[in-house]
């Protein structure tokens, strides 16, 4: 075969890589719609990686399986999963996040930034551990996800508009303490631009200083642990 046919041949090859993976992910959405916006590549020999929002699954080119867990390499000894996960982590620049659109808690030369939804289970469970952390400055940032919790943004703005701040979010979530119904300027908005902006589509969302996102009520050691590494990694 001489080059010149080699090369139409290699780019025929890629020509219908590329088709089959847009028909892979159309297919994909039919069968899954959750998968819209979902980040897709090539795995392993007949599978795709699907990440999104932080979970890692992989699917056969032909849709017939779904893998849902950690798939090793056994010649490399490595988790697949784990190691596609890490590369797709997202990354936020937190020094880019205005605080003032954030209610602060707590002091020290930490910072953690929250983007919650008042009317969140996993957020309220959340809290709790917040207010344990030590040497740490906690930003939340109220982000009410209407599409679940119709009534989450008339909260926020009625917790940010309150007389005290921090006491009004702190009752309703530890407390179910419901605040005096308030208007005035607030930064809801703004929240939500800047959540969708970087795709945070579920709460609580945790935001380090080295720009690491993670999602969901993870425990207080894990929050310990990822600060320290956020910290050791600006330094």
């Amino acid at each position: 075969m001489n080059l010149k046919l080699k090369t139409v041949v290699a780019l025929c090859s890629l020509v219908a890589c590329a088709t089959a993976r847009a028909d892979f992910m159309e297919d994909l959405v039919k069968r899954f719609p959750i998968a819209q916006g979902a980040k897709v590549e090539k795995a392993f020999p007949g599978f795709y990686s699907v990440v999104k929002g932080g979970e890692v699954i992989f699917v056969r080119d032909d849709l017939s399986i779904l893998i849902n867990g950690d798939v090793v390499d056994l010649k490399e000894n490595k988790s697949l999963t784990a190691q596609i996960s890490e590369a797709h982590k997202p990354k936020l620049n937190a020094s880019k996040l205005n605080t003032k659109d954030a209610i602060k808690f707590g002091s020290g030369k930490n910072k953690l930034y929250v983007f919650s939804d008042p009317d969140c289970p996993y957020c309220k469970q959340l809290e709790n551990d917040l207010s344990r952390l030590q040497d740490t400055q906690v930003f939340v940032f109220p982000y009410p996800l209407t599409t679940i919790h119709p009534n989450a943004r008339v909260i926020a703005e009625s917790i940010w508009c309150s007389p005290n701040k921090q006491a009004a979010w702190k009752d309703y979530l530890l407390e179910g303490k419901r605040p005096k119904f308030a208007t005035c300027d607030n930064p809801i908005s703004r929240n939500l631009a800047i959540g969708e902006e970087h795709q945070i589509q579920g709460t609580p969302a945790l935001i380090f200083e080295d720009g690491t996102v993670i999602p969901g009520a993870i425990p207080l050691a894990r929050i310990e642990a990822q600060i320290a590494a956020a910290k050791g990694a600006k330094q």
